[in-house]
Order: C-alpha cells, then sequence, then structure tokens
C-alpha cells in the first residue's frame, strides 16, 4: 500500500494476477481475514527524503462496510491532518475511500482535491501483493493498471516471494508474520523511472500490514524538488 500523496498525485502502485506455488518442504498456508466494520488501524509513516530529511505522519485505516464477497471498504486518512512541505515538495495524506478484495489487494479508491471535484480511480484487476492462501515459497508477477479519468495509464510491473515467518516488533506489540518482499517498476508520463524494493511483514492470524519498508531508486528524467527515497510505515495500533 503506498500511503502518501505527493502534491496531489496518488502514490499507489495497483497490479494484476498472481501465481506461485508452495514450499515444498511444508504444507501450511495463510489465510487471510477480512477486517470487521468499525475496526480500525492507525500507522506511523515515516519518509527519508533525498536530502535525508525525516518526514513524519500518521495513517488512519477505518473499516466502513464488508461485503458479502469478502471485500471490504474502508476510509483512510491523517487525524493529525499534517501537510509539510519540505524542499518544495508537499508530503500530505488525502482522505480517501477505498475498496479491497479478500486478498487485500486494492480494486478501487476515490478522493475529492482541493477543487472539490472528486476522483474515482479503478484498478485492473487488482491491487498489490500476491492472492491468498499464502505458502512459504510462493512467487508472483503481477502487471496492472490505475485508471483515473480517461488517461491512458503506464505500465506497472512487480515480482515478489513470500520468504518466510519472521517476529517483528512495532509500536503496536510484537506480532508473528510473514515476510513478503517484491520489486515493483514504473515509469511516469515525465519519463521517471521509479524501482522500489518493497518488504512487507503481515500478521499470520490476520494478515494485516504490521510493517512495510520501501526503497526507492529513480533513473530517466530527474526530478525538480525533493523526493522520498524510503518510507517505513509501523503499526501503532488496532481496535
Amino acid at each position: 500500500m503506498k500511503l502518501l500523496k505527493v502534491c496531489g498525485v496518488a502514490s499507489i502502485a495497483a497490479l494484476l494476477s498472481a501465481c506461485g506455488g508452495g514450499d515444498a518442504g511444508s504444507s501450511t498456508t495463510y489465510a487471510f481475514v477480512t477486517p470487521k466494520v468499525n475496526s480500525q488501524r492507525i500507522y506511523a509513516y515515516t519518509i527519508l527524503d533525498n536530502s535525508n530529511n525525516t518526514i513524519n505522519q500518521t495513517i488512519r485505516d477505518s473499516v466502513t462496510a464488508v461485503n458479502a464477497d469478502g471485500s471490504y471498504v474502508y476510509v483512510q486518512d491523517d487525524p493529525s491532518g499534517n501537510s509539510i512541505v519540505v524542499n518544495g515538495t508537499t508530503y500530505s495524506t488525502l482522505t480517501e475511500s477505498r475498496t479491497e478484495n479478500d486478498s487485500g489487494q486494492i480494486l478501487s479508491y476515490s478522493y475529492t482535491p482541493a477543487n472539490g471535484i472528486q476522483v474515482t480511480c479503478t484498478v485492473a484487476p487488482h491491487g498489490t501483493g500476491p492472492n491468498y492462501p499464502l505458502a512459504v515459497g510462493q512467487a508472483w508477477t503481477l502487471n496492472y493498471a490505475i485508471t483515473c479519468g480517461t488517461a491512458t495509464p503506464p505500465p506497472y510491473t512487480q515480482t515478489g516471494f513470500v520468504v518466510g515467518i519472521e517476529s517483528v516488533a512495532v509500536p503496536a506489540g510484537t506480532f508473528s508474520a510473514v515476510k513478503l518482499q517484491s520489486t515493483l517498476t514504473w515509469t511516469d508520463v515525465n519519463g521517471t523511472t521509479r524501482t522500489e524494493a518493497i518488504t512487507t511483514w503481515r500478521d499470520v492470524g490476520t494478515a494485516i500490514i504490521v510493517k512495510r519498508v520501501i526503497n526507492i531508486a529513480y533513473s530517466g528524467t530527474a526530478l525538480l524538488n525533493g523526493y522520498p527515497v524510503t518510507t517505513t510505515t509501523a503499526l501503532q495500533s488496532q481496535s
């Protein structure tokens, strides 16, 4: 999940299909559990930019609806309402309504920018990460498109691997988690290519994200302002 809006542009990746098998030495699989209505997760979100500045934000996910097919809707926002400008770049989180499927992969999202006109984006066919249930050794390759209006979306590609089970300590506590590693690449309309090395830890019992670290490399057209090179998301609390 990408929680950041940079200068009003959604920083979100969404992806196409998943494939892969389990570890030959283990038959254990890990299921996805759809969160309950009115449940809430709060994350600390830390950004390190290209000038070694640290930007701290808070992200809140509040579940508003659960559908019969296991998909669910939640509102994502920053309860502090922080908007921080560093090196000419504005870091903030717009309030979004998001729909995810029964593997926690985003299907659509909508938000209302400063001009007051709601923007709705669809993810074809679903968002990042592997299909559940998961098994250690499972690999996936994904291609995706996010369509907002009539513009032709750039191609995104992700490859990933289920590494194993690790104990992870975050402000919300210590969790036994499935560790996922992946690489995501895309080129924007200005010719800047981003390659993200993503490590994600998901709780083995519920599949919620308890921690995610993203290291971002840039090539092609240089960016004029500051930009994030590392982001860290860590669960602070859940209810």
